[in-house]
């Protein structure tokens, strides 16, 4: 995967690529998992793609949780979320978005200091 550019963590939508960047999978893997669970519906925009909120990553990060740490199959994860309360929206972006975040400043502190010299 690319190095993770800068996300601005208070957008209120975001692209395919920042969230597969944000969860750290690819975006085909994040598209597999719309069609196969339907716990995960997106909104699209007018032009047809992909508008995710917040409350869609989190939702992407439970399933790529329950998936990779917990185990359970796909048929396993729609059973298990189907009985989860759907509104729970207790999500802090910017721990997800810390490590881009202190990437982008590092990167952009070096660019200035080479600029001095």
């Amino acid at each position: 995967m690319k190095s993770p550019k800068y996300i601005n963590p208070d957008k209120v939508y975001f692209t395919i690529g920042e969230v597969a960047a944000i969860v750290g999978v690819k975006p085909y893997t994040i598209r597999f998992w719309e069609k196969s669970i339907g716990y995960l519906g997106v909104d699209k925009g007018k032009n047809g793609r992909r508008k995710y909120q917040k409350s869609d990553i989190k939702k992407i990060l439970d399933v790529k949780h329950l998936l990779y740490e917990e185990g359970m199959t796909i048929k396993g994860v729609n059973k298990h979320l189907s009985k989860r309360n759907k509104n729970s929206d207790d999500f802090d972006m910017k721990e997800n978005f810390k490590d881009s975040i202190i990437e982008y400043t590092i990167k952009e502190i070096k660019g200035i200091l080479g600029s001095l010299k």
